[in-house]
């Protein structure tokens, strides 16, 4: 089970060749608010993003949410960083999630940090521009990396794999990205099937592409369900495997994704 899990996200990416323009990257404000701007000359937008180690919430214009409470549910301060009980979270924050339990903000764990075991239901983990929030019943695997996270439930049954991986250079061009990114992203996934289903879908992590494969394609127990979007000169990806502890995917993606 636990080589199968990790070769469904063998996807290689897609080359491509678009010239790239250099932006001064940083923080800019106007009447609307505070923006990110990406060195591509793209901006942060459509949720949660780590900048300079701190989490931030962008709206689907760019703007970034200061001194309030986000669409989901959290806290952040007159910068817009994501606080708990008045602390701003970082990338390397740990130990404050067990006792945060969702009923308020949970805290950032950084990738140093990372727990064996199926005691981490409940804590989240950064992997290079997201932020996963373990399932119940759900551990992290010792295997994990900054950019690939692995987690198995008890009986090792179900698994859950999280990919955010750089773009290579020649694919920075955002606006290519941007007008191609399903087609890049198919190509992507037929190196590992062809789907039987596709869909658009909405999550409060912003829209992921959702692919379902079935057991006579992969060779594996039951159905497979893979979720990939190109995000911040990034290629993420989230895949499912057998049992989610009566959880549906599409509920641990609203749930869990940030």
């Amino acid at each position: 089970m636990k080589k199968s899990a990790k070769a469904l996200l063998l996807a290689g990416f897609m080359a491509m060749t678009a010239s790239t323009t250099a932006w001064a990257a940083g923080w800019q404000k106007d009447g609307a608010g505070w923006h990110y701007q990406r060195e591509d000359g793209s901006f942060l937008k459509d949720g949660w993003k780590w900048v300079d180690g701190k989490c931030y919430y962008f709206t689907a214009q760019g703007i970034c949410l200061t001194d309030t409470t986000t669409p989901d549910g959290y806290t952040v301060d007159k910068d817009g960083a994501w606080v708990v009980n008045g602390v701003v979270q970082t990338q390397g924050t740990a130990g404050q999630a067990q006792s945060a339990q969702r009923t308020g903000q949970t805290a950032g764990v950084g990738v140093e940090n990372l727990v064996v075991g199926t005691q981490d239901s409940g804590m989240p983990f950064a992997v290079s521009g997201l932020v996963f929030t373990t399932p119940a019943g759900f551990g992290k695997e010792a295997s994990s990396t900054g950019e690939r996270l692995y987690f198995y439930n008890a009986a090792r049954t179900g698994a859950i794999v999280v990919r955010s991986e750089a773009l290579p250079a020649a694919a920075q061009n955002a606006a290519y990205v941007d007008a191609h990114s399903e087609a890049i992203l198919d190509g992507a996934m037929a190196q590992i099937g062809t789907p039987t289903a596709k869909l658009a879908k909405p999550f409060p992590s912003g829209t992921w592409y959702f692919y379902q494969y079935d057991k006579a394609q992969l060779g594996l127990d039951g159905l497979s369900y893979l979720y990939a979007r190109i995000n911040g000169g990034r290629l993420q990806m989230i895949a499912f495997t057998g049992d989610m502890n009566g959880s549906s995917p599409d509920q641990i993606m609203t749930d869990c994704v940030r």
